[in-house]
């Protein structure tokens, strides 16, 4: 989906509201899946929120405090979109195209989620969560650490973590049948 908007960016001309309509909607993307952030969270966020790659947000959901750092390729991406609308650390990064003034709501990503994903050819169902959900995914794949998944998300239990995740009880199966430990070969 990523990919398929930027190519819907780039073939709009540069200075076209199709131009930048495709532009926020790959840095929602990239963010979403790069972040874990809840999609009301995202849609919150300032040039401030984000400075320098150091993120400082609260979480709309449940207002915690949340501080870490952007991975580089993320904030340059971010970074890039920031400066090239010359977003100001006031204004909302997600912008409504009818009211500047005013973030994109829920329902305005949704639509455009939605839309990505039936122009990807995606047919099972998606939405905003989607995109927290990607990233909990990856990251439990990268580091196959549930406990740290779940305190990235926020979860109570592991158990959440991993209906949240779609841990199929297959690849524990198969982890579990391919393991090796202390053989000597």
């Amino acid at each position: 989906m990523c990919r398929l908007a930027l190519v819907f960016r780039d073939r709009a001309s540069p200075d076209s509201h199709d131009y930048m309509r495709w532009y926020r909607n790959y840095v929602i993307l990239i963010l979403g899946c790069n972040t874990g952030c809840r999609i009301e969270t995202l849609l919150q966020l300032t040039p401030k929120h984000i400075s320098g790659g150091r993120v400082r947000i609260t979480e709309f959901k449940t207002e915690k405090i949340q501080r870490y750092e952007l991975n580089e390729k993320v904030f340059k991406i971010v970074d890039d979109y920031i400066k090239w609308l010359d977003i100001t650390d006031r204004e909302y990064i997600f912008k409504t195209f009818k009211n500047s003034n005013k973030p994109l709501t829920r329902v305005q990503a949704y639509k455009v989620i939605q839309e990505l994903g039936a122009k990807a050819g995606i047919r099972y169902s998606i939405g905003c969560h989607s995109l927290r959900k990607s990233y909990g995914r990856f990251t439990y794949d990268e580091t196959h650490d549930i406990h740290l998944v779940q305190r990235m998300l926020g979860h109570s239990d592991p158990s959440i973590t991993q209906q949240y995740i779609c841990l199929e009880d297959e690849i524990v199966t198969k982890a579990r049948g391919s393991s090796s430990w202390g053989l000597n070969e």
